[in-house]
């Protein structure tokens, strides 16, 4: 039985989960037809306060990441959300990457990560194990994951200034990925 279900969340992991080969969306350039979360309203989200800068897996989910993004609109900057989780190989791996690229570029864009349908304990582990050095929200039920149509583990999502989803990265960063989500909303150009 033990097998089974150990042969079941393999399955599924790699049916719907970590994907180690991004795909950058620009939603700009994304045909009429194509489904797209460039209409995910962050004003629709109301309620909680925005988590502060050094928070670190701050209650909310969908809500909290919402308003994170709001406050960053009316500083006028761009906020990039990378949607992880604790038990995600390529999230893992890519978080030195995005940790440098926060360490580079966090005058210019907002960074917030999002711990997906995630234990606390384990989603503080990661964050703590890999010094996550931006904010974090804990998505318990994956409202955001889900409202930005996230496919996979990791996601990677920017917001211009103005508050719109413009590109999305389903899957592992690589470096020329992360510089095509940044180049989208201006960043590193």
């Amino acid at each position: 039985m033990r097998r089974f279900v150990s042969a079941t969340v393999v399955l599924i992991l790699a049916l719907t989960g970590c994907t180690a080969n991004p795909d950058v969306v620009e939603f700009g350039d994304t045909a009429p037809s194509q489904s797209s979360p460039a209409t995910f309203d962050v004003t629709a989200y109301t309620g909680v306060a925005a988590p502060t800068f050094d928070a670190v897996l701050a209650d909310g989910g969908v809500d909290a990441a919402a308003a994170f993004i709001r406050r960053e609109m009316a500083n006028g900057r761009p906020t990039l959300v990378n949607i992880f989780a604790s038990w995600c190989g390529p999230c893992r791996a890519e978080m030195p990457l995005l940790n440098d690229t926060y360490e580079q570029y966090s005058t210019e864009i907002a960074f917030l990560g999002g711990a997906h349908l995630d234990r606390y304990e384990d989603a503080l582990t990661f964050v703590n194990e890999l010094e996550v050095p931006f904010a974090t929200v804990l998505d318990l039920a994956g409202d955001f994951a889900f409202a930005v149509e996230s496919r996979g583990m990791p996601t990677t999502v920017v917001f211009d200034a103005d508050g719109v989803l413009v590109a999305r990265v389903v899957g592992e960063l690589t470096e020329t990925s992360l510089a095509k989500l940044l180049a989208a909303v201006d960043v590193g150009v």
